[in-house]
């Protein structure tokens, strides 16, 4: 065995013991979908939102379960049997509170003996008085898109469960109301709520990542077969880009990173980019075997001879990668960087694995083909020359795609959906969309109002601002199962008068006024309370769902409501919008941004390292032009489209342009 066959084993001994090592650490890598990963970080946004969850609660920690009887809802039977499912969901471990429509309570004041009474809203133990009591839950209107759906033909048992859960205990819980479902007879329930959420988005990652890789595969088997004839022609490009996704993810677990939303489409990128700089030896490999020289001669000669492209291509597109580091969204700025070290490890096996397999190994198939005659050269020759022949009509029509595409540019909205990237025949998404048909939506609605320490909230004057804003919400911004501190004031003045629907209203009164304050700061109610007003930072909430209507759509509602108060409520010009859906909305507007300022850093660095390398500035437009031009014809053609730029479509630009510098 000569000293290039004995470097060539400890090679692939050393990656083999590392490949070993890297399957034992992936295996313990798991899936994380935290959607607050995609709020804008050191955002003053973000932080006023962790503040005020903090003040109140969160938006996002809910759990809806819906059930439906398409013959009504007020029949003993079913209603005994949504009963029973409520008491079972309370006893679940992350469950803080479940109240269904059974367990809503109304509480009256005793004007004989004093003190308070409460019954429930829908007594099903009582059949004879259902009747009654669907009219007076649909004359108060309290509870309907809360508990009670409009057309009387669901029910929904709200949930609260432990803020922040990590995703095995989210898992859990799911599983837990699901089976509990199950066993209580209701096949065809919608299950609504982070929990669930995030363990469809984990199954959905874990089986697109397997497809994205498989697909990959193939498609790059295909190819290499057509190019290469051989076994080893398929199988070194291949496994070294295998191996190069395999380290990076190993590297991810070493430091503690697990695969979002973001990385699930990381091993595809490495798969196309990392393929590159095997294919360009390999090529080199088999031309200098047909000049004669005998495997390790050749292997020498392509090294030396493409070093240079090779090294340029491997850096210039983890630097058009690395770029993303800067984006204000951490998966975005994680996809960047583990991106940019699987290329790079690519690279490295490149110039390690490649060489020792063909020394080792001796693959004489693809010696024979190489021997057997050029076929590419010759097509790519007559392909040149067809275009230094037509080089005039490729500009002109260059130019126009260009300019049908700056049209199309134009058109390109900012726009996000919640749940726009699933199907519309995805179980998440039907559910979704059933709860926006019948309770208003899931689309969490947060606002903050700041008051100032001289205005008293409990000022009938200042409670009249609030419900005036309130019925706004109601009617013209789509809020339903509105949540407010005038919520809190009229059902408090009901319940002080004996439960008459009519006192459901802002007193006149101020001495009344006065007795309705002190009853919502008793202990047991204070912690109702609280969630719509904290005294100390004189800081209001009013809370709700909407639909999932778009970010465009709420940026003109928040307008419009920004008009309104302040035409309306002078008291209350100090609000924001905030929350987890807003906060969404706000990365999704940062998006452009970000892309710009990655592209524009990827075209500088690439274009500084083009013009020093080749020592000649005219390489820096000669290099770049070309890699910038699919790039607005994608644009052009996803204005044109309609489709939005959004979260998973902006990224694409930065992957086009990291792979078209090659």
């Amino acid at each position: 065995m000569n000293q290039e066959q004995k470097r060539s084993v400890w090679v692939l001994a050393g990656v083999g013991v590392l490949t070993i090592i890297g399957i034992w650490l992936i295996s313990q890598l798991r899936f994380n979908y935290d959607f607050e990963e995609f709020f804008p970080q050191n955002d003053p946004e973000t932080t006023y939102f962790k503040e005020f969850r903090n003040t109140f609660e969160s938006d996002f920690d809910y759990f809806i379960v819906v059930l439906e009887r398409s013959e009504g809802i007020f029949d003993s039977t079913f209603l005994s049997r949504v009963d029973s499912l409520n008491n079972s969901l309370k006893t679940l471990p992350e469950v803080l509170e479940a109240v269904g429509p059974t367990q809503v309570i109304d509480y009256a004041a005793d004007p004989v003996f004093g003190g308070f009474f409460a019954s429930p809203w829908v007594n099903f133990r009582t059949p004879e008085n259902l009747l009654g009591d669907s009219v007076r839950v649909y004359e108060n209107k309290q509870w309907v898109g809360i508990f009670f759906s409009p057309d009387a033909k669901s029910v929904a048992i709200n949930m609260k469960h432990t803020p922040q859960l990590a995703v095995h205990k989210c898992d859990e819980l799911y599983l837990s109301v699901e089976q509990m479902v199950k066993d209580h007879g209701f096949a065809d329930a919608h299950l609504i709520g982070r929990a669930k959420g995030q363990k469809m988005y984990v199954e959905l990652m874990i089986k697109e990542l397997i497809m994205f890789i498989g697909i990959s595969l193939l498609c790059t088997i295909g190819f290499l077969f057509i190019a290469f004839r051989s076994f080893w022609g398929i199988a070194i490009p291949s496994v070294i880009v295998l191996l190069s996704i395999l380290f990076t993810m190993a590297f991810m677990k070493i430091i503690g990173k697990d695969i979002d939303l973001m990385l699930t489409v990381m091993p595809t990128i490495i798969f196309v980019v990392g393929m590159s700089d095997s294919i360009h030896v390999l090529t080199k490999y088999m031309q200098e075997l047909r000049t004669g020289k005998d495997r390790v001669a050749a292997i020498k000669a392509a090294f030396k001879s493409i070093r240079l492209a090779t090294f340029l291509t491997a850096v210039t597109t983890a630097i058009g990668f690395l770029t993303l580091v800067f984006s204000s969204i951490k998966p975005i700025s994680d996809f960047g960087i583990y991106t940019s070290i699987g290329v790079l490890l690519a690279y490295g096996l490149t110039y390690t694995l490649l060489p020792a397999v063909i020394i080792v190994t001796n693959p004489k198939r693809m010696t024979a083909y190489a021997e057997s005659g050029d076929f590419w050269t010759p097509v790519l020759h007559r392909s040149l020359m067809w275009v230094f022949r037509n080089r005039k009509w490729i500009l002109s029509g260059c130019v126009v795609i260009i300019g049908i595409s700056i049209i199309g540019i134009q058109r390109i909205e900012v726009d996000n959906l919640m749940l726009e990237d699933l199907k519309d025949d995805h179980p998440l998404k039907q559910d979704f969309a059933f709860m926006e048909k019948r309770f208003g939506g899931c689309r969490p609605f947060e606002l903050s109002i700041q008051l100032d320490t001289n205005v008293n909230v409990y000022d009938i004057k200042v409670l009249r601002q609030i419900d005036t804003l309130g019925v706004f919400l109601q009617s013209e911004y789509g809020v339903g199962a509105l949540f407010s501190l005038t919520e809190m004031v009229k059902s408090g003045n009901r319940t002080l008068n004996s439960g008459m629907a009519e006192y459901r209203v802002i007193p006149e009164d101020s001495a009344e006024m006065k007795r309705i304050e002190r009853y919502l700061k008793r202990r047991d109610v204070q912690k109702v309370t609280s969630l719509t007003y904290n005294d100390e930072r004189h800081l209001l909430r009013i809370a709700g769902r909407v639909s999932d209507a778009g970010r465009q759509h709420y940026a003109i509602k928040n307008q419009r409501m920004q008009e309104f108060v302040n035409q309306n409520c002078p008291d209350l010009k100090q609000h924001r919008v905030t929350g987890t859906a807003f906060l969404m909305d706000l990365n999704n507007a940062y998006l452009v941004d970000n892309m710009m300022l990655d592209l524009f850093l990827s075209v500088t660095v690439i274009g500084l390292i083009m013009g020093i390398v080749y020592r000649s500035w005219l390489m820096i437009p000669l290099t770049i032009l070309p890699n910038l031009i699919p790039l607005i014809v994608v644009a052009g053609i996803m204005g044109f489209a309609g489709i939005p730029l959004k979260l998973s479509t902006s990224i694409i630009f930065n992957i086009a342009f990291g792979i078209a510098v090659d």
